[in-house]
């Protein structure tokens, strides 16, 4: 289920270097898979755009942290299921290693 915002979301890869706007694509069809609520999906699509917008290690691991800490008050929430939140962690560890790869050595 693709929504309007996550849609817009979308559209802002368009501002990113080419290879961060092709790792955002792909984070955010991974992303759309979950079938996520809105509020929640958005949210995600914004740690995984800071991830594939990461400039070095520091701020892609900042990322990161920031990715899990989301991830894991949702499931303490008890907004969704153990299961999903595990999925979400895929969509946000498989981000971060196409980011990492793409980092200056």
């Amino acid at each position: 289920m693709t929504t309007d915002r996550l849609s817009l979301l979308q559209f802002e890869h368009l501002s990113l270097r080419p290879a961060a706007a092709s790792q955002f694509a792909l984070s955010l069809t991974a992303l759309e898979q979950l079938s996520l609520p809105e509020r929640y999906a958005v949210r995600a699509a914004q740690y995984l755009g800071d991830m594939a917008e990461a400039e070095n290690r520091q701020q892609l691991a900042v990322a990161k942290e920031q990715s899990i800490g989301f991830s894991q008050g949702l499931l303490t929430a008890a907004v969704f299921e153990n299961t999903l939140a595990k999925k979400l962690d895929e969509v946000f560890d498989d981000a971060f290693t196409r980011a990492q790869a793409q980092l200056p050595q």
